[in-house]
């Protein structure tokens, strides 16, 4: 395959790609059929099978294309913070927004926010699949931030740790859902889509958490 045909192959992938996260975050998995992704993105059924396999490798593919982005900034976070603190006692502030301000500072672009409208809905897609997706796009980052944290806070039990983190998890996850309830509140006066705001005010609200007796 010359360079010419390999570019047009991977612009027609990334077209599919994109049409396909549109969708599955609009519809989720069963709403969202290949046959219209095909013809959304302009392309016959057989290339979608052609790139991607089943549907179930596509579903994947569009979430992975959104979420690698955040793994891989919260590698880099990682090591630039074991870098700066090679002793190993990384401050837990800067863990805390080394693993948080990646996921919710990707709201901040389509593609990112599209991530986020497909990972809020992964909880009524099928169960063994929202399980899996989960699993290979964050388990190698999670469990190595999980070590770190361990460090940071050598009082806490390894499962009243896992907890927290869980909670932790929720708390970042529901902020990028905008719900409306920031603005009702509020009154209008917090804007629950100002992602930097967003990002300062939570770290120190999860570090307190973390720390907590």
């Amino acid at each position: 395959m010359s360079a010419a045909e390999q570019g047009a192959a991977g612009s027609v992938r990334e077209r599919i790609l994109a049409v396909a996260q549109e969708l599955f975050a609009e519809q989720g998995y069963a709403g969202a059929g290949t046959r219209a992704i095909a013809q959304a993105a302009g392309v016959n059924l057989a290339l979608i099978h052609y790139h991607f396999g089943a549907k179930r490798d596509l579903f994947k593919a569009a979430y992975l294309r959104g979420a690698q982005k955040v793994t891989e900034a919260r590698t880099r976070a990682l090591a630039e913070a074991r870098a700066a603190f090679p002793a190993g006692d990384i401050p837990l502030e800067t863990l805390v927004h080394a693993f948080v301000a990646p996921f919710m500072l990707n709201g901040q672009t389509d593609e990112g926010r599209a991530t986020m409208r497909m990972h809020a809905r992964l909880h009524t897609e099928p169960e063994k699949l929202g399980e899996e997706v989960l699993s290979t796009v964050y388990d190698e980052t999670t469990l190595a931030y999980v070590e770190a944290f361990q460090r940071a806070l050598p009082g806490l039990t390894r499962e009243t740790l896992c907890w927290r983190l869980y909670f932790m998890m929720g708390a970042y996850r529901y902020t990028l859902l905008r719900t409306g309830r920031l603005e009702a509140m509020s009154g209008g006066a917090c804007d629950s889509g100002d992602f930097e705001r967003a990002v300062a005010e939570i770290v120190p609200f999860l570090v307190a958490g973390l720390r907590a007796a």
